[in-house]
């Protein structure tokens, strides 16, 4: 018998995932799953992400068994640990190969090596392959043969090269024989892996599935993509995609994405829809050929001594969104509320606490990870660097976002602020933003000066940036 086995991590999904399907090439394959709470915790997964995995994992297994592909679970502290439990797997098993589809910040990259290294020891192949991008890291240079560092170039080059997957069809698999393995002792059944707690609301807020997630794309870009262009930036409104945790999971293929947004022409809405697709793309590629970002650092050099304000007070009023700022409050409540944050106020809310409150983007990033359930590190940490003006082609220092006018312009009405913030309510659309001498008692006055704020970030930011280019005599 050859017996390939495919290792499911984000990649929750039967359609279109490039491992399974070429482990199900060679043969009989069979599907193994390996929690790893100690390691969650050290990456501050949020709760409702490890739940959503978990829901998705129950169906997932249920849609295999219809293949006959039996699915098997396991359980380790942490990736340190994995190459020994494997190492049992190929020798009980007689395994013949190894497939998983490659996984891109640093600590992934190091457990690959620890599992290649016992692959190498007991003669399996053990095949990458690049589910989680549109193009992998390794193929997509600049003409120097440099990776990209500014986006635009990037994304010009990414749709070039992407244009033969436009009409390439969808990978599947068929049903095979029954596989019948000896049980093990480490194996353990969905339910006695170390879950955190569960919510009740999340299954309503986040139905799973990969056939949910694709009917959601279908109906996305049948339906709002044309207008996505400006609806995506009103918070209001069902205006994005809402597919952001499906991608991250693994529940959807990036690649289907892409060619479901082709299917529906060259609109703007279409256009900026698969540019979002393809920064998703520039951050994990970034991660890839600049580890550094992986260990806490800023992707810039010149921006590495900015003056934080570790001030814990301001921080824990920003996280619970009681900074007396409206907008910035109700997203901070959304996030609480339902894992989840619009784009538009994700830039904003984290603009305000590195800049406007000068606090070290690092905790911003660490609070987004333990409650977002679209929690992914690239894009996680390509935004919060980019909205610190310490990452790659991100936003100029100079260049900082009042909150007050933001609201105006993109919740004029102030409906996404009444939904979160219910003790303003009764507040005209004028005031609702910036409350003033209308402010309830029950509301936090300002916790800072917006423009004192801004000129105290600005001329951090100078000074570092003044010291770092400053010609030695």
């Amino acid at each position: 018998m050859t017996l390939a086995l495919h290792w499911f991590r984000t990649d929750l999904r039967i359609h279109d995932n490039q491992s399974l399907a070429s482990a199900h090439a060679e043969g009989d394959v069979v599907a193994i799953y390996i929690a790893t709470p100690k390691q969650w915790q050290a990456h501050y997964d949020a709760a409702i992400k490890l739940d959503y995995w978990r829901r998705n994992l129950q169906m997932l297994e249920a849609e295999l068994l219809q293949a006959n592909i039996p699915l098997y679970y396991f359980e380790v502290a942490t990736y340190k640990e994995i190459p020994a439990l494997l190492e049992k797997l190929f020798v009980k098993w007689q395994v013949n190969s190894l497939h998983c589809n490659r996984e891109y910040p640093l600590n992934e990259h190091n457990r690959e090596a620890a599992v290649a290294a016992v692959c190498s020891k007991l003669g399996v192949q053990m095949q990458l392959h690049d589910d989680q991008v549109l193009m992998p890291p390794e193929h997509v240079f600049n003409k120097s043969g440099q990776p990209y560092k500014v986006f635009t170039p990037f994304a010009r080059h990414m749709r070039e090269l992407l244009q033969p997957l436009e009409g390439r069809e969808a990978l599947t698999i068929k049903r095979q024989e029954v596989v019948a393995l000896q049980r093990l002792n480490e194996q353990r059944q969905l339910g006695e892996l170390s879950w955190p707690a569960i919510d009740p609301v999340w299954e309503k807020l986040w139905p799973a599935g990969e056939n949910y997630a694709r009917q959601r794309l279908t109906d996305f870009c049948e339906e709002a993509i044309i207008v996505y262009d400006e609806a995506r930036n009103i918070p209001s409104i069902d205006g994005t995609s809402r597919l952001s945790h499906a991608l991250a999971a693994g529940v959807l293929s990036i690649r289907e994405c892409w060619r479901a947004a082709h299917l529906f022409g060259e609109g703007k809405g279409s256009e900026i829809w698969r540019n979002e697709l393809l920064w998703r793309d520039f951050y994990k590629h970034i991660i890839w050929h600049y580890p550094h970002v992986s260990r806490q650092k800023p992707w810039r050099d010149d921006v590495s001594h900015v003056p934080w304000q570790h001030n814990k007070e301001e921080f824990s009023r920003w996280c619970n969104g009681q900074t007396g700022i409206p907008i910035v409050d109700a997203a901070m409540q959304q996030l609480l509320q339902t894992g989840w944050m619009h784009n538009r106020l994700r830039m904003v809310t984290a603009m305000f606490l590195t800049k406007h409150l000068l606090i070290d983007w690092r905790w911003g990033e660490r609070w987004f990870m333990q409650h977002l359930i679209d929690g992914e590190f690239a894009a996680n940490n390509g935004g919060w660097q980019w909205s610190a003006s310490t990452g790659t082609d991100s936003v100029p220092y100079f260049r900082i976002f009042n909150p007050v006018t933001q609201s105006r312009r993109f919740d004029s009405e102030g409906a996404f602020i009444r939904k979160y913030l219910p003790e303003l309510a009764h507040l005209d659309n004028k005031s609702i933003h910036d409350p003033g001498p209308e402010r309830p008692s029950s509301y936090p006055a300002p916790i800072i000066d917006l423009g004192f704020g801004r000129e105290r970030a600005l001329s951090a930011f100078k000074k570092q940036v003044d010291f770092f280019y400053e010609t030695p005599e």
